[in-house]
């Protein structure tokens, strides 16, 4: 099965176990907390992230707000994100640039963007996707390991090479569908260790199922 034709098929398949995923967020999502929950996402669960989220913007809203925090409150209402000492130092000099550079607004171009302290790819395509609309398919581990394993992807393709790849396969109208039923996909039945192959909704599509 060619590439582009392994992708119609699992668009089909994702869309018949998935729904149009990711559909609800076509108005956008604020960029500043977009931008903020990416750094508190570094390596912690999803509810934890969503934890550490809350109890910072129940307080603060803006770049200059964090930067009024003194560094003991900073820390202390994003504890439950782990690693919170190395992410509010991101975070505080995010939004000395935000401030300094680029009048407290959060940029909307994928260079800009990687040129914020300790801003990468992936967080750079999470903003401009779901929070400026821009078509931008994230590759996180989840969607690499998805796409490389269903056949899409070189099983040796980084990143860069993993993202070029799947949006060449699919319109930008589907980027969404496609980056955040990967996620999903990665999470419940495409895992590292122990993936799920037998109950695998995209067994069809699979290039090499374990199972």
């Amino acid at each position: 099965m060619k590439p582009e034709e392994r992708m119609r098929v699992v668009v089909g398949l994702l869309e018949d176990h998935y729904g149009d995923i990711g559909h609800e967020e076509a108005e956008g999502r604020d960029p500043f907390r977009t931008l903020i929950g990416c750094v508190l996402s570094h390596r912690t669960r999803d509810a934890n992230t969503a934890r550490a989220a809350q109890a910072l913007f129940s307080v603060v809203s803006t770049p200059e707000e964090i930067l009024s925090l003194e560094p003991d409150e900073l820390r202390a209402l994003i504890r439950c994100s782990g690693f919170y000492n190395q992410k509010a130092r991101n975070i505080t000099a995010i939004c000395q640039e935000l401030v300094e550079d680029h009048g407290s607004t959060v940029p909307d171009d994928r260079e800009t963007l990687m040129s914020l302290h300790g801003v990468g790819p992936k967080t750079a395509d999470i903003v401009l996707n779901h929070a400026y609309n821009v078509p931008a398919i994230a590759v996180d581990v989840h969607v690499s390991r998805v796409a490389r394993r269903l056949g899409l992807a070189d099983m040796k393709s980084g990143p860069e090479e993993v993202k070029a790849t799947l949006e060449r396969l699919v319109p930008p109208d589907r980027y969404r569908l496609v980056d955040n039923g990967f996620v999903s996909h990665g999470k419940e039945y495409c895992r590292k260790t122990r993936p799920r192959c037998g109950e695998c909704p995209l067994r069809g599509a699979c290039a090499d199922p374990q199972n």
